[in-house]
């Protein structure tokens, strides 16, 4: 049962990549998605946890919401089933508001008071989350949530969602400052830090008066691939639009041709979302380290920096799995005839997955004879099936990035 003694604020939550999860269910659990009335359940479960007064209530709040298009409600509407047929959990995986503001929000995340310390409520996140994953993984999940949900809060945590100082979805006040204050006094220290640690930087909020902006009252900006860490360009930003560039969480810069503020792909699309923004020891120069939507260039280059004047051979990195992973999207969208890649990706999983086996056996057959040579070469043939499993299954080298980041951060 929900404390609602605890003082109420809202508490805005976002997470902005979904990592691929396991879905771990205690036995005989199971999740599934609406059935024709399952509104009563709804309705009696929420009922049950506190968030409204009667059944009747909570039905009349659930039927317009949810149910004007049944068959949404049957692919994003989930509930937790236990042994006993009962229904007892819920969550749901909304891709746009009644309202019409298109935004993906987890809702109504709850689970009965005697069937809780099971992860059923993990469990139904992660369902939510891995449905918004695998429509478009670019787009952040939202989440609204209150201090009396602060056990919940926690979880979300751990699914990667962090709170929001300022910003905000639907048409909620965010009460960051107050709900964090209302926090600190119900959680140990060690949960709270972890709460605060999770809270996004409020940028906005930065002491920018350190930057020195030459006489014309502009600084150069350095902008990076956040993920890659190749440098897209070079531009200039004013106080203007470094301010606008902070507020908006897109690259803004100062056109010197043509005397104004210029914000990136607002023309072609191909947008800069800013990941983080620092200034050099100096501070007369800025780096952003951005998401790139398509070309930096207006050439249509990925960089603008393509013109060399000493052309010496780069060393090979990890980068180059990067460029193997666009080689593999690149011959699914534009197969070609003879290639080796299309001749996986056409055969599927089962020949995909044989071949993976047998370069790691290879692999391992090379370490054990310690043939060092033959080690590297055959690492190279897993990495590479490796990879062609990825894509093929929807997984990005960037998902299993993240995945390690977490681990070992």
């Amino acid at each position: 049962m929900l404390d609602k003694t605890i003082p109420f604020y809202h508490i805005i939550m976002r997470c902005d990549r979904v990592l691929p999860m396991e879905i771990k269910l205690a036995q005989g659990y199971r999740i599934r998605t609406y059935q024709p009335g399952d509104e009563d359940a709804w309705a009696a479960l929420e009922c049950a946890i506190g968030e409204f007064p009667t059944v009747e209530e909570a039905k009349a709040w659930f039927v317009p919401r949810y149910l004007t298009d049944p068959q949404m409600a049957r692919e994003r509407v989930f509930f937790a089933v236990s042994p006993e047929g009962e229904v007892v959990g819920t969550a749901i995986a909304w891709e746009h508001d009644p309202r019409g503001m298109g935004v993906r929000a987890l809702h109504w995340v709850a689970v009965r008071e005697d069937h809780q310390r099971k992860g059923l409520g993990r469990a139904l996140c992660q369902t939510c989350l891995r449905l918004f994953r695998r429509e478009d993984n670019s787009l952040p999940v939202w989440l609204h949530t209150q201090p009396w949900s602060w056990k919940a809060i926690l979880l979300y945590i751990s699914l990667g969602f962090k709170l929001q100082p300022k910003d905000t979805f639907y048409t909620y006040e965010n009460q960051y400052a107050p709900a964090m204050e209302t926090l600190a006094a119900l959680v140990t220290p060690e949960q709270y830090n972890k709460i605060e640690s999770a809270s996004a930087q409020d940028v906005r909020s930065a002491d920018l008066s350190a930057i020195r902006y030459d006489a014309r009252g502009l600084v150069p900006a350095i902008t990076q691939d956040a993920y890659t860490g190749e440098v897209l360009m070079q531009a200039y930003m004013n106080e203007e639009s470094l301010r606008l560039t902070i507020e908006s969480g897109y690259a803004t810069y100062w056109s010197r041709s043509r005397q104004e503020l210029w914000k990136k792909g607002t023309t072609s699309g191909h947008l800069q979302k800013v990941i983080r923004l620092s200034y050099d020891c100096d501070a007369d120069s800025i780096l952003l380290q951005v998401d790139q939507t398509g070309p930096a260039c207006h050439t249509g280059k990925r960089s603008c920096f393509f013109n060399p004047v000493i052309d010496g051979d780069m060393p090979a990195t990890a980068a180059i799995l990067d460029a193997i992973e666009k080689t593999v999207a690149d011959r699914a969208e534009n197969p070609r005839p003879g290639s080796y890649t299309n001749y996986l990706l056409d055969k599927g999983a089962e020949k995909i997955c044989k071949k993976v086996g047998e370069e790691a056996t290879e692999t391992v057959i090379a370490a054990m004879k310690g043939d060092a040579d033959g080690l590297a070469g055959e690492a190279a043939d897993l990495l590479y099936h490796l990879t062609v499993l990825l894509y093929q299954q929807g997984v990005s080298l960037r998902d299993v990035w993240e995945v390690l980041k977490k681990r070992h951060t």
